[in-house]
C-alpha cells in the first residue's frame, strides 16, 4: 500500500491525461488547445526556477494553466488579438525575463538549460500556431514527447522542480503526446 501511495503523481497524471484525451476526442480544436501547452510547460519550469523553490512548481501549474484558459476564452470571443500559442510564448519570454531580473543566471548551467528549454519549446509552440491544424497537432505531440524527456531529466537530477511534479508531468506528456500523434495520423 505504501508503494501505491508514493505513486500518486502517476495516478493524478493518468486522470489528467484521460481528461486531455477526452477533450481531444470531443472537440475539433486540437491545435488551438494543445499547441500553447508546450510553451506553458516550459514556463512552469521557468517560474519554479525563478522562485528558487522546486515545490512552487505546483503553484506555477495552477497560475499558468489559469492564464492559458483565459487566453482560450478570450480567443473564443475574438478578444485576444493573437493566437493563444503566441500569447503563451510571450508569457514564456516574460517568465524568462523575470528569471533574469531575479538574478537566477548565477547558476549558469541550470540557467542555460532552462533558456534552451524556453527557446526550443517556445519555437515548437510558435510553429504550431503558424501551420495547418493537422501539422500543428503532430508538432504539439512531438513537443509533449520532448517535454516528457525534459521531465525525466529533471526527475533524475532532482533540480528546478519537485520530483512529484516531474513524475506527474512526464506521464501526462507521454500519454498526451502519443494521443496527439495518433490524432494527427488519423485525421
Amino acid at each position: 500500500m505504501t508503494g501505491l501511495m508514493n505513486r500518486w503523481p502517476t495516478a493524478l497524471a493518468l486522470v489528467s491525461a484521460a481528461g486531455g484525451i477526452l477533450v481531444l476526442v470531443l472537440l475539433d480544436r486540437d491545435a488551438e488547445l494543445f499547441g500553447p501547452l508546450v510553451a506553458m510547460m516550459a514556463a512552469i519550469y521557468l517560474m519554479a526556477y525563478a522562485i528558487g523553490r522546486p515545490v512552487s512548481v505546483w503553484v506555477a501549474l495552477i497560475v499558468l494553466s489559469t492564464l492559458n484558459s483565459v487566453f482560450q476564452v478570450l480567443d473564443d470571443r475574438d478578444a485576444l488579438g493573437v493566437h493563444p500559442g503566441v500569447a503563451m510564448a510571450i508569457v514564456l519570454v516574460l517568465t524568462w525575463l523575470w528569471t533574469v531580473a531575479r538574478r537566477r543566471y548565477a547558476d549558469s548551467g541550470t540557467f542555460s538549460l532552462q533558456t534552451l528549454g524556453m527557446v526550443g519549446f517556445g519555437a515548437v509552440t510558435l510553429v504550431a500556431a503558424a501551420v495547418e491544424p493537422r501539422a500543428a497537432v503532430a508538432l504539439a505531440g512531438v513537443g509533449f514527447l520532448a517535454h516528457g524527456a525534459w521531465d525525466a531529466y529533471h526527475y533524475r537530477v532532482n533540480k528546478v522542480v519537485h520530483r512529484t511534479y516531474a513524475e506527474f508531468c512526464g506521464v501526462v506528456d507521454l500519454v498526451t503526446g502519443t494521443a496527439l500523434l495518433v490524432a494527427a495520423a488519423t485525421s
